[in-house]
């Protein structure tokens, strides 16, 4: 049955498709913004405007995908820029963006001390809006909203979002635009840390990461590297691996990368812009109660700025310049299944 047959059933358009703003309450989350979408095909997210409009939860057919940790949510006001306290307010989700002024570890540079992975996961969004729009007929949640990074004699960047899930798609569409609003060339680093986690992630789960070369960020991943692509049942003590991987790419610059689970029937396929965020890390940490595993386009190495700058990853944008990063998340019963759908 087509949407316009289906409508004619309902009395409000939240029985087929829901989009509602809401706030969480309690504890730390006190007053935190929500807004939620289900799209009636098994998908349900969870968007965070006082996070970065970052995708908190992200379930299919009412399971979750993504890894939250023991924090929770956190409000933004609740964040410590300092050194890697950035952790204790980490709430997880499905994706949490990092950046503008650093990714990976906290540095000093140029005089300024940067903190791990920056401040946009705890940036709240302004000129939010939430509406259902047509898309040939059908509908779909567009949400939008600008995040701005700026101080006094400090530069000022900002980062603009629209996210789009159309109705009986299981797909989310994210496209940010970065603009330098001020006066003078300015660095900016991006990352985007999409976190696997229980019941799509077990060790039965499967990887599909097209490398051209993979690089171990340490000595302890390069000496696991035969590893690279194993996953294990929780373990204590368990180290953090990372590695950075060179992804085959089609020809519209774009790659790709998943995760499946056979035997809990869950799949999520990860797309983006290869050609801007050139940078790709794999983040493996499968301790107890921490087991999650880290999917991270990125647009420079994650050792923070002032080593980006050295070896000549870090990115910079001229007065009024912008650039555009695009990604989707396609989720479904496995990775197969989703090829099919997309076809």
């Amino acid at each position: 049955m087509d949407f316009a047959s289906e409508r004619r059933h309902a009395g409000d358009l939240a029985q087929l498709f829901e989009l509602r703003e809401l706030r969480f309450s309690g504890g730390r989350a006190e007053g935190t913004r929500g807004i939620l979408v289900s799209n009636d095909a098994g998908m349900e997210a969870v968007l965070l405007p006082d996070r970065c409009l970052d995708l908190f939860s992200l379930k299919y057919n009412g399971r979750n995908l993504g890894y939250l940790t023991p924090a929770g949510i956190v409000h933004p006001a609740y964040w410590d820029r300092s050194g890697k306290n950035w952790l204790k307010t980490y709430s997880g989700g499905f994706f949490a963006t990092c950046g503008l002024s650093n990714i990976g570890s906290p540095c000093a540079d140029g005089g300024e001390e940067l903190s791990l992975h920056g401040e946009l996961a705890h940036t709240p969004a302004e000129q939010v809006c939430a509406r259902v729009i047509r898309e040939d007929g059908v509908p779909a949640a567009e949400i939008s909203g600008v995040m701005r990074v700026a101080s006094l004699f400090g530069g000022h960047l900002t980062l603009a979002r629209t996210v789009q899930i159309k109705y009986h798609e299981n797909r989310v569409r994210v496209t940010d635009v970065i603009t330098n609003e001020g006066g003078e060339r300015a660095p900016y680093m991006t990352l985007y840390h999409f976190n696997m986690g229980w019941p799509l992630l077990s060790e039965k789960a499967r990887m599909q990461i097209s490398s051209r070369r993979i690089t171990p960020r340490t000595p302890h991943a390069a000496a696991h590297l035969a590893q690279v692509f194993t996953l294990t049942a929780p373990a204590e003590p368990y180290e953090e691996m990372c590695y950075y991987h060179e992804l085959e790419r089609g020809a519209d610059g774009f790659a790709a990368v998943g995760v499946e689970n056979p035997v809990s029937g869950l799949a999520a396929r990860i797309r983006f812009d290869a050609s801007v965020l050139d940078h790709f890390v794999q983040w493996k940490m499968l301790g107890t109660g921490d087991y999650a595993l880290g999917l991270e386009p990125c647009n420079a190495t994650i050792d923070g700025r002032a080593d980006a700058r050295q070896n000549g990853s870090l990115k910079f944008l001229d007065s009024g310049q912008s650039v555009t990063h695009r990604l989707e998340v396609t989720v479904g019963p496995s990775l197969a299944a989703i090829a099919d759908s997309i076809r």
